[in-house]
């Protein structure tokens, strides 16, 4: 029963927005509760020449290669293709090049429009693994599409210069910009929670999840305090992958947990065992 689950009695507490109802649910069918403070949101941008002019190259001049980054650029993407009437030609000319996906996000989409897809990086799916996979393609003054984050990090660096070291013609685009939660009050809520010991685990899914959370902390003044309660016996850290791991040690906090597949459901179901790990070796050291 939930109720007895390996999450029981534990409140898990997490910064995702698109997908926070999915992580609840996984939470709560292993007997937790949640506490969700979304701490960004994935915005349009704006004005969408730039994806339009990008999306004239691919179809009118073509691209040696194309890289998507995520899913929800990518499905950006051919959401504006198929908007413009498009579509049909956007799939035909991405069968014309070879295809990177970075990791499932991107290919489930273009799985979902049947888009060939000729390399996926090894896990963790980071910018290495990626750069590593296709070290024996010949770049050099080939043009190259890459659908970007919506936001700049460190891996994003390590890619840019990997190809420019190819001498890759990179042709970038951004179809969404990351920004701050609309409402800050749940993050300030969750320092309090933090401090005060009602959380057991803090689950990061991003980079810029925890980039946002210190930086509106520093706004109320309690950085410090998120820093205490975050590496302490009482919360577990936990991070999907490797670039939020880099994010979380870059603000000073210990990281618990890594699932060894970057997953979201990897990470919700290894919580469990590692919250007992952890009880029974503070229970050791009491002893």
């Amino acid at each position: 029963m939930a109720d007895q689950g390996p999450l029981a009695g534990r409140t898990i507490a997490f910064l995702e927005a698109r997908r926070s109802d999915e992580l609840a649910h996984m939470v709560e069918k292993l007997g937790g509760s949640s506490f969700v403070a979304p701490a960004l949101r994935e915005v349009p941008t704006e004005d969408d020449s730039a994806a339009r002019a990008w999306l004239d190259h691919l179809i009118g001049v073509g691209f040696d290669s194309v890289i998507f980054l995520t899913g929800v650029g990518c499905r950006a993407l051919l959401d504006q293709a198929d908007a413009e009437q498009r579509l049909a030609t956007t799939l035909s000319a991405l069968a014309e090049t070879r295809v990177v996906a970075r990791g499932p996000k991107p290919a489930h989409v273009l799985n979902e429009h049947h888009v060939r897809i000729d390399f996926i990086p090894a896990e963790p799916n980071t910018s290495q693994e990626l750069l590593d996979g296709i070290r024996d393609w010949d770049l050099a003054g080939k043009e190259v599409g890459l659908q970007i984050y919506g936001g700049a990090t460190p891996f994003l660096v390590l890619l840019r210069a990997g190809l420019s070291k190819r001498e890759a013609r990179v042709f970038e685009v951004a179809p969404y910009r990351w920004e701050g939660p609309a409402d800050e009050q749940p993050l300030v809520d969750l320092v309090e929670a933090l401090a005060s010991g009602r959380i057991d685990a803090l689950a990061i899914f991003s980079s810029s999840q925890i980039h946002n959370l210190f930086a509106i902390a520093d706004v109320h003044g309690h950085t410090a305090r998120l820093t205490e309660a975050l590496n302490g016996p009482r919360v577990l850290v936990a991070s999907i992958g490797p670039v939020a791991t880099q994010a979380i040690e870059a603000h000073g906090v210990r990281v618990d947990l890594q699932p060894e597949h970057p997953k979201m459901g990897h990470l919700v179901t290894a919580l469990g065992p590692a919250l007992s790990a952890r009880d029974s070796a503070m229970a050791g050291s009491v002893a």
